[in-house]
């Protein structure tokens, strides 16, 4: 018995044609050739199986004893194939089941959350998320298929071409203090901001090196009075302190803590994000839903903001 890689599939096609039908000539009008073409085929794989497969019995045709084995077995096989080579039923996220993996920090989670509760959840109920720190390990997590998407700084993974990186958003700081705080209705100098208590989160990622290059660019430093590991930790430290900490316009926007930002002189300068995922899933329905909800979401909180 020759092996299946030395058959090709439109010989495989014509045995299952020529088993059912049991006639030359409508075995080639289901393989829409000739048949003459098909009489040769028949004959090539008579060679190649080294059977008749199907031979004269007065004005027809009959099978022989191997063709009559094999032709269920044939046709179940014929069958499972067109299953696997059949379109996939259209994407529908009502319907739609499943985790998504994404890597974040700690800020990036928070925006996924949103993003999620107000673009994938309302359309995909059954579709769950499951957020995980972005880490040393984050791109090999991605090129073995551990994880979905990655939100990282625009720098972390520069043009690295084993992924797909997209830019996500763009962000600015904003500085925040309690309300009612003396300065939260005035215009703040970069000097006085330097010499109120700061509240530092403790994230590695640009936030710290933006506020202090700012203030070295003016001959400025600050005072680091509290250092916390999380935003939602440096928001619960001002409420109760004339401390200021600066964070993400987005993160503050969301969190809806009761504080107010500050109106510095000069600004410090923002940031962006990319949407980084492995090129396997950029053509899978769910994994593209689930982007082009982040994309839409991050689009519509650009230019809004509580503060």
């Amino acid at each position: 018995m020759p092996s299946l890689e030395s058959i090709d599939l439109d010989r495989v096609l014509a045995l299952h044609w020529l088993l059912e039908e049991a006639h030359v000539s409508r075995a080639a009008n289901r393989m829409s050739t000739s048949q003459p073409a098909m009489s040769r085929t028949l004959g090539a794989l008579r060679d190649l199986l080294g059977d008749p497969l199907l031979v004269r019995s007065g004005r027809a045709m009959v099978r022989t004893p191997f063709a009559e084995t094999l032709r269920p077995q044939l046709s179940a096989a014929i069958t499972e194939l067109r299953a696997v080579l059949r379109d996939p039923a259209p994407f529908s996220p009502q319907t739609a089941s499943g985790v998504l993996r994404v890597a974040t920090t700690d800020y990036a989670a928070t925006l996924v959350i949103a993003a999620w509760n107000a673009h994938v959840r309302p359309d995909a109920p059954q579709l769950d998320l499951e957020l995980v720190p972005f880490g040393p390990t984050t791109a090999e997590d991605a090129a073995r298929g551990e994880l979905d998407l990655a939100i990282a700084g625009a720098d972390v993974l520069g043009s690295d071409d084993r992924y797909v990186i997209k830019p996500f958003l763009a962000e600015t700081f904003v500085s925040v203090v309690r309300c009612g705080h003396a300065l939260s209705r005035r215009k703040v100098s970069l000097s006085r901001f330097a010499a109120l208590d700061h509240v530092l989160v403790m994230t590695g990622s640009g936030q710290v090196s933006a506020v202090d290059r700012k203030l070295e660019s003016h001959g400025l430093t600050r005072r680091i009075a509290l250092r916390v590991p999380s935003f939602w930790t440096a928001l619960h430290a001002v409420r109760d302190s004339d401390a200021v900490t600066t964070l993400p316009r987005r993160f503050v926007d969301i969190a809806r803590s009761d504080v107010t930002a500050l109106r510095l002189a000069d600004e410090i300068p923002g940031f962006s994000l990319d949407l980084v995922w492995h090129p396997r899933n950029t053509t899978s329905p769910r994994h593209r839903f689930v982007r082009e909800a982040l994309f839409r979401w991050a689009g519509a909180t650009k230019a809004r903001t509580r503060l």
